[in-house]
């Protein structure tokens, strides 16, 4: 049955820690379908071509990835939900532009984490924005800049690529 496990987990060293370095947005593609994507079995990203990808840095501490598993066992549906906020400080007039275009668009976003984990959301159906906001702050130590929320909904809890995307051939990052 294909739904059979395979292998399982084991107790891992305490060596890892939470939180997102950089990520990579590109405009929408749907990736598994076209000539330009290779995955390995193991849901590796192995080659991307063609397509641009824009890198925002984020600071420490301020951006997160999860994914939720969501199963319904009378529908028979599984998927899961890919939910990525992140923080910039500062604001800028071309930010405004930037939030009105990524609102509007499904990206594809290649999140890079603390530990040089590379996952790819919205692989095949591209993120939304669910939410964010744009905020002046009130005290001189509070936050004067915006936040995005992306959701992704895929059947696949992410793809991964090795760090900084070098699994990955081809991809032009400007």
């Amino acid at each position: 049955m294909a739904c059979d496990l395979s292998s399982g987990r084991v107790v891992d060293c305490k060596d890892s820690v939470g939180g997102i370095k950089t990520v990579y947005i590109g405009n929408y593609a749907d990736m598994p379908s076209g000539a330009d994507w290779a995955a390995a079995s193991n849901d590796t990203v192995t080659a991307i071509t063609a397509q641009t990808f824009y890198q925002f840095d984020v600071r420490p501490e301020t951006s997160s990835l999860t994914v939720s598993f969501q199963s319904d066992p009378a529908a028979g549906t599984t998927f899961f939900e890919q939910s990525l906020s992140v923080t910039f400080q500062k604001l800028d007039a071309t930010d405004i532009e930037d939030i009105r275009v990524l609102c509007q668009g499904r990206p594809n976003i290649w999140v890079l984490d603390n530990n040089d984990n590379v996952f790819l959301l919205g692989a095949v159906h591209g993120c939304n924005v669910q939410g964010g906001s744009l905020v002046s702050g009130q005290g001189f130590g509070d936050l004067s800049g915006y936040t995005i929320d992306f959701v992704g909904r895929e059947a696949n809890p992410v793809f991964y690529a090795a760090a900084p995307l070098s699994g990955v051939t081809n991809i032009t990052i400007p």
